[in-house]
């Protein structure tokens, strides 16, 4: 008969609380990211999925438009015009979201809590999609803690290992 090894209890119950530490840290985390992207801008690829938020069209030159939802609209690309005209964009097709997000040259970006309030960058400077924001900011204050205390733990034990006058 051969005889198992056991996890001693005290090493299972440590492995149960850190479990448990890294799992509320991912719903805090996950709450905290959420607040924290509610005030960070954001690339917006597609306005259509945003109420009040216009349209991007496109003339037969290639002048992008951004158009409101009561017909006025405004340059956006090649240059960006710095107010609204009264007249609707003629001759306009419209831009859907997927051709708008193959170009970095120019972009609509917003912030979550102000939508839909938007604005235009030329060149397009948002790293994130407003969708995905929050989760990309949610995933990384998750990941710093628990990257971070094993690299600290491992400098705190090189230096406790390193012993006075050696030569680093």
């Amino acid at each position: 008969m051969t005889e198992r090894r056991r996890t001693p209890p005290s090493r299972l119950s440590a492995r149960r609380v850190y479990w448990l530490c890294v799992l509320i840290w991912a719903f805090a985390s996950a709450v905290l990211g959420d607040k924290m992207a509610e005030t960070m801008k954001f690339r917006v690829n597609d306005l259509s999925v945003i109420p009040g938020a216009g349209m991007v069209m496109r003339d037969v030159e290639g002048t992008f438009y951004h158009v409101t939802n009561d017909g006025r609209a405004r340059a956006i690309f090649p240059e960006l015009a710095a107010d609204y005209s009264a007249a609707a964009c003629l001759d306009c097709v419209l831009v859907t979201g997927e051709q708008l997000s193959q170009t970095n040259e120019f972009c609509a970006a917003g912030v979550r809590s102000q939508l839909p309030k938007l604005g235009f960058e030329l060149p397009c400077r948002s790293w994130a999609v407003l969708g995905d924001g929050p989760k990309v900011v949610s995933v990384t204050l998750f990941l710093i803690p628990l990257l971070l205390l094993p690299i600290l733990r491992a400098l705190a034990r090189a230096i406790r290992g390193a012993k006075p006058g050696q030569a680093h």
